[in-house]
């Protein structure tokens, strides 16, 4: 490795910098797919066709804000998509991709490279119907402390 290292230095050899730009504009996201997803079948420029799956993610950025991103999956990448509803939660890596329309605006849309269904829309709804809020579990416990607690000094003040 110095000696690439050294070589580099000296001019010798060019990293390839192709490489370095693509991975800065790799992302992984996780969320609830919105809508439905779009499983479309194209043509390229040879008259091949290839299948294309279409749809959003809806996640939340650190303030607790939605973001909305737009994906696309193309060709072997669409089969693991094509049983996919809205509301299922997900995880997806893609590459960022960016294209300016007519009027100047910027749009992202994110290649899939893969996909995995990590909940689906019915595990999600009856999780939430089972799972205790948080803030109530916090004040049964403090209340079973509590009467612990009590017991064990009137168990005290007996004995003395």
């Amino acid at each position: 490795d110095y000696m690439i290292d050294d070589m580099k230095e000296q001019g010798k050899i060019v990293g390839n910098t192709n490489e370095l730009e693509e991975k800065d504009d790799l992302i992984n996201l996780v969320g609830n797919i919105a809508g439905q997803v779009e499983n479309l079948e194209r043509e390229n420029a040879s008259g091949e066709k290839f299948k294309v799956s279409n749809f959003s993610i809806v996640s939340k950025d650190d303030g607790g804000n939605k973001i909305y991103t737009n994906c696309s999956a193309y060709g072997d990448k669409t089969k693991d998509l094509e049983n996919l509803k809205q509301g299922d939660f997900v995880k997806i890596f893609g590459q960022v991709k960016t294209s300016i329309d007519n009027n100047g605006k910027e749009h992202k849309n994110v290649r899939i490279l893969s996909s995995k269904l990590l909940k689906s829309k019915e595990q999600v709804k009856s999780q939430d119907k089972d799972k205790k809020s948080i803030l109530g579990q916090i004040k049964s416990f403090k209340t079973d402390d509590k009467t612990k607690s009590t017991k064990k000094d009137h168990s005290k003040d007996t004995e003395r």
